[in-house]
């Protein structure tokens, strides 16, 4: 699943930036050489989501047999802290060879596929949505082309619909109103 990762608009890409070099808890991780950025594997709405119980275990044992993935971020916004106005809040996917991390939780049912949405950056936005935001343009920046993405989002439609068709994690009886 090595998507072409070339920069959208003519913004500057990010590096693929090595696993090993983070630390993660829960979905959030940190790399030392970005003290003010926060990394979020998950995209849209990952503060109110449902997830499983179990969504943090399976990060740590996914993360514990895929050493030599790399973080690929994916957009940004911010900031993400008051006194840090430089601060970030970037949506990456984890990348080992064809398996991804992003997908794997989604495919066990730990988070709804729309959580894999990435924020839209001010000129992909209707005039509707445009209108939500009074004085202030929110600061999005898109990382990947738009095939790689629109592939990649194909790929946890699918996932999510496996997790639901099994019954995993959130799609489990009684846990969808979680």
């Amino acid at each position: 699943m090595l998507l072409t990762l070339n920069s959208c608009k003519g913004q500057k890409a990010k590096e693929h930036l090595r696993i090993s070099d983070f630390k993660f808890k829960s979905i959030f991780g940190t790399i030392s050489k970005e003290p003010k950025n926060t990394y979020c594997l998950l995209g849209s709405g990952f503060f109110r989501t449902p997830r499983s119980e179990n969504s943090d275990s399976l990060i740590i044992d996914w993360l514990s047999k895929h050493r030599n993935a790399f973080v690929v971020p994916v957009s940004s916004f911010g900031p993400s802290q008051i006194q840090e106005q430089d601060s970030k809040i970037i949506y990456c996917w984890v990348i080992d060879r064809k398996d991804t991390l992003n997908n794997y939780l989604i495919k066990n049912g730990c988070f709804p596929g729309g959580t894999m949405i990435r924020p839209k950056a001010w000129d992909e936005m209707e005039k509707s949505e445009k209108q939500s935001y009074e004085d202030e343009k929110p600061d999005v920046k898109v990382f990947v082309d738009k095939k790689g993405y629109n592939i990649f989002i194909e790929q946890i439609k699918t996932a999510e619909q496996y997790a639901r068709e099994n019954k995993l994690g959130i799609w489990l009886k009684g846990q969808e109103e979680r």
